[in-house]
């Protein structure tokens, strides 16, 4: 015969979420599940520790449109903690929906993307990448430039849909936004970023022990690759990175640009 669960001692308070003794409760509070001490919290002390409570034990699973409603409503509570706490909740149960939301919002006007490393071909050979790729939006002109051809310039126009198709890809599917943070780079969503170079390095008088704080240098190596991305919203974003091989989006968007300028299959 199965055992029976042990079940808490005492009382259920709504309040403060806790199993009190019998004592701890009047005869309404009894009845209504709160105990004595949570009933001389204000109204809205009382909303605030069940929306907590509530909070605290949300369910970590696909929720319900009615939970989900519940839960983007206490988002923006009157109470600081609610509303603080609601939002961690949220980003646990949605990681992606920051980066989701930042997609519907973002249009690309122009990218460039310099590659200087070895990449893998589709053969799995290591070839030398050392090319510009530019794109521009309102013109739909897409340039390469190959500089171990000695800097030779070939350009493509793309018809409309193929220009919008290739800048939602780049937004929508590779998130050239969040490269920054996926990548760890010297970068931030804002404008005039340029990368750190010798002459950029200053010292800094420590009050305290007269000591010279030098600020963090550059990776050793050049350069191996370089996003420059000016969005329709003003926004501008400069990513770079001294990898000794391309991380696995920003290849994927070189190799997605060199296919424009491959010649066709008989």
């Amino acid at each position: 015969m199965p055992k029976k669960k042990n079940r808490p001692h005492g009382h259920y308070c709504k309040i403060c979420g806790e199993y009190k003794a019998n004592e701890k409760f009047s005869g309404k509070g009894h009845a209504a599940h709160i105990c004595k001490a949570c009933s001389r919290l204000s109204a809205a002390e009382k909303a605030a520790a069940m929306d907590m409570n509530r909070l605290m034990s949300f369910p970590m699973r696909r929720l319900s449109d009615s939970e989900k409603k519940w839960l983007q409503a206490k988002m923006h509570d009157k109470c600081p903690e609610v509303a603080d706490t609601a939002k961690e909740v949220y980003n646990v149960c949605f990681p992606h929906a920051e980066r989701n939301a930042m997609k519907k919002q973002l249009v690309i006007n122009t990218l460039s993307f310099e590659v200087h490393t070895e990449v893998y071909d589709g053969y799995g050979d290591m070839e030398m990448a050392d090319c510009l790729f530019t794109v521009d939006r309102k013109s739909r002109a897409l340039t390469m430039t190959d500089f171990q051809a000695g800097s030779v310039v070939q350009s493509v126009t793309l018809e409309a849909g193929q220009m919008v198709k290739l800048l939602r890809y780049v937004v929508h599917t590779l998130e050239i936004f969040m490269w920054d943070q996926d990548y760890c780079l010297f970068s931030d969503d804002i404008e005039d970023i340029q990368p750190f170079s010798s002459e950029d390095i200053f010292f800094i008088d420590d009050c305290e022990g007269n000591e010279e704080i030098q600020p963090p240098k550059e990776p050793e190596g050049s350069l191996s690759w370089r996003a420059q991305v000016e969005y329709t919203n003003q926004t501008k974003q400069d990513i770079f990175g001294y990898h000794e091989y391309l991380p696995e989006r920003p290849e994927e968007l070189y190799f997605s640009l060199l296919e424009y300028f491959e010649p066709e299959e008989e």
